[in-house]
């Protein structure tokens, strides 16, 4: 999909490029068409209404089915389609209508004006709109043709237009009439279709067009990518922003095929990033949204969209003042109801008769805070975005991003030497990160850190290229060793360049051997790597009875780091409950160790240590923080108090930076907060029942 294809106007998009580009409601699309087929309007046929959002793919439903139509021998020489865009300002009346039809069936028959320069002689009549009809449908008697009307916006700019006598009068003439068909569009709900006294209760079949889930956004990528001939996004890899950027766009197929030229455009941007730019693109649709409000509905959607979360009248009615008194609760419950009508807000009923009120597009919420909400308001979204992208990421990005702000943050040289420390340990720990950005990591903190250290990762001073050029090319190390034996190195330190490099080349076999080598030169600088590797390749007995063996045999803080890994090892693993709390309580708390026995502890349900562990972790290492586990652990074990109070805490903010558990919580939590659950915005849904499946996974493992 490239940006000709003019996503805010489908039916300026060239017939060849809409037909091609439409892989999603495809089973709408056929469910109607068939019926379309099937039918011979022998006699009245059934109407159809497509309900949803703008930007749910109404319209470009309507084309489709008009070039179907079109191209289909059985339907072509009898039925004549014909699109009304959302734009069709001047149908304002019912005899608007017929005009228009007869101006296109001129046009369309090649007669000139025949048709519409009669209606001439109806100027002036009583009975002007019905005359107009009788023509019409005579002109269509007389070619033995019929109409099906593709209608798009047909509730805000034709039906709320008619008068009362004029609804009724087209109700009839639908009715009766087996010479007009309408599928009809519209992202307004109908009152008349929920009100016995109105003439068109249950007259359409509505269709509701609901958002797609993150599962079906990747597969409407999947497809486009399938037509791209030129440059193309790596799925897998920007699978984690594209599931995220899919939950706060609600699913709204206009805003995801924004996000997808996002993503072709800037392969290497986060999700923030992304987010970012698509709401440059959408703003000038959502600024005229919000202009065309009346002022007293601006007002009301001001504060919904500032809570995000839902929220009641009466919480509305407290943020509004009208010259200076409370905006009446009643005045606000009208105003709702009317932006509920226009698919602005959503109402969600509670077990009482205050419900909640949030806005339904949630990626209008986003754009909102974004654009105008203040500093807070802005860092929620941000919170919310990191919060779930962590929760489905699949790569090192987010990890490799981090690394290269902190870098930038060593190098203005008032970054403090234990937290920098602490970082690099924790980095070298991590599973995720490459071995170079762990070595680039190790240089910058070596130069910019005055402090002697034990050297985790090498300084490199060789070629790493020529090296990598060896291994690659021979499947082996030989060449390269080598290599690094005429630099003048030590054995020792080309075992572990060959190790590490070996490793980075997915050349397991190869690291393994030369970690191994290292060993043997009683080297242990190395054995926590080795160990995840072992892991990493499925051998954890193996990863095991290594780290057991040799912990001791380390020192400094290599002796804590082997002794965290083992006990990390134990708790992934979920075995030797007992002996991994022994390893947890016989070490010193740095960060990778205090991390582990927080879970150890809970696993053991020693609770109070636990709380302990957390908020000791949580004012040590404030930053950069990622207490997912935690927080799930503490709901795993039952602790729900423990846990509403650390979210209730004003100091940690964890509520709107863990917004997706602390909805999980609720969850658990329904007999004493029944409507709390219910404030939880549909973009949310998703993340939320995957977490509730992970910790009711968690609460069997570590009973």
């Amino acid at each position: 999909m490239r940006t000709d294809n003019k996503l805010f106007n489908p039916a300026s998009q060239p017939r060849e490029i809409l037909i091609e580009n439409f892989v999603v409601r495809t089973k709408v699309f056929e469910k109607i068409f068939k019926d379309i087929e099937r039918g011979t309007m022998k006699y009245p046929e059934q109407h159809y209404l497509l309900q949803g959002l703008r930007g749910m793919g109404k319209t470009t439903l309507l084309l489709r089915l008009k070039y179907e139509v079109e191209k289909n021998k059985k339907l072509n020489d009898w039925l004549i389609p014909v699109f009304f865009n959302e734009e069709s300002y001047d149908l304002s009346s019912l005899s608007n209508l017929w005009e228009k039809l007869l101006k296109y069936l001129d046009d369309y028959w090649g007669i000139g004006s025949k048709l519409y320069d009669q209606t001439e002689k109806f100027i002036g009549s009583s009975d002007y709109e019905k005359l107009c009809f009788d023509l019409l449908i005579e002109a269509l008697h007389e070619r033995k043709q019929k109409l099906l009307i593709l209608f798009d916006n047909f509730g805000e700019l034709f039906l709320d237009n008619l008068k009362e006598r004029e609804t009724h009068r087209f109700r009839e003439i639908l009715m009766h009439c087996n010479d007009i068909r309408i599928v009809a569009a519209s992202a307004i709900v109908l009152e008349d279709q929920h009100d016995y006294s109105k003439p068109f209760f249950e007259f359409f079949r509505i269709i509701y067009l609901d958002g797609l889930n993150k599962d079906e956004t990747l597969d409407l990528i999947t497809k486009l990518q399938e037509k791209e001939t030129d440059k193309k996004i790596d799925l897998q890899k920007n699978k984690a922003k594209i599931e995220t950027l899919a939950l706060l766009t609600g699913g709204v197929i206009r805003t995801i095929l924004l996000l997808y030229e996002v993503l072709l455009s800037d392969e290497n941007g986060s999700a923030l990033r992304d987010l970012d730019i698509i709401l440059d693109r959408i703003t000038p649709l959502y600024k005229h949204r919000m202009d065309a409000l009346p002022v007293q509905q601006r007002k009301i959607v001001d504060v919904v969209a500032k809570s995000w979360d839902a929220i009641s009248v009466k919480d509305i009615a407290s943020q509004i003042r009208d010259d200076g008194k409370p905006m009446q609760g009643k005045a606000i419950s009208a105003q709702l109801a009317q932006l509920e009508k226009n698919n602005v807000i959503e109402k969600k009923e509670t077990s009482t008769k205050n419900n909640f009120y949030q806005l339904k597009e949630r990626f209008f919420n986003i754009w909102y805070l974004m654009r105008n909400g203040n500093r807070y308001d802005r860092c929620r979204v941000e919170w919310l975005t990191k919060s779930i992208e962590l929760l489905y990421s699949d790569d090192e990005n987010g990890v490799e991003g981090f690394i290269n702000s902190h870098i930038e943050r060593l190098k203005k040289g008032n970054y403090n030497p234990d937290s920098a420390m602490l970082i690099l340990e924790a980095v070298s720990n991590s599973k995720t990160v490459s071995v170079l950005n762990k070595m680039k990591l190790y240089n910058e903190t070596k130069n910019e850190v005055n402090e002697e250290f034990t050297p985790i990762i090498p300084l490199l001073k060789f070629d790493d290229l020529e090296i990598k050029k060896f291994i690659k090319e021979d499947g082996n190390c030989d060449r390269a060793f080598g290599y690094l034996k005429n630099c003048g190195l030590e054995k020792q330190n080309i075992y572990e360049l060959l190790a590490m490099f070996s490793q980075d080349l997915v050349k397991k076999d190869e690291s393994l051997k030369y970690f191994k080598k290292l060993r043997k030169l009683n080297f242990f600088d190395f054995l926590y790597l080795e160990a995840l590797l072992l892991i990493e390749l499925n051998e954890e007995n193996e990863a095991e009875r290594l780290l057991v063996e040799n912990y001791k045999k380390t020192k400094n803080g290599l002796f804590e780091i082997t002794s965290g890994l083992l006990a990390l090892l134990y708790f992934k693993s979920i075995k030797n409950k007992n002996e991994v709390l022994k390893i947890v309580s016989n070490i010193k708390e740095d960060r990778l160790s205090l991390e582990v026995k927080i879970n150890v502890l809970l696993w053991n349900n020693k609770i109070q240590e636990a709380v302990e562990g957390f908020n000791k972790l949580i004012k040590m290492y404030s930053e950069d923080l990622n207490l997912t586990i935690f927080l799930m652990m503490f709901i795993a074990k039952k602790q729900y108090h423990i846990v509403l109070n650390l979210f209730n805490e004003p100091n940690y903010q964890l509520k709107d930076k863990y917004k997706p558990i602390y909805y999980a919580l609720m969850h658990f939590m329904k007999d004493d907060y029944p409507n709390e659950y219910l404030k939880m915005g549909s973009e949310l849904e998703p993340a939320v029942e995957d977490i509730i499946i992970e910790i009711n996974q968690l609460a069997i493992d570590y009973a």
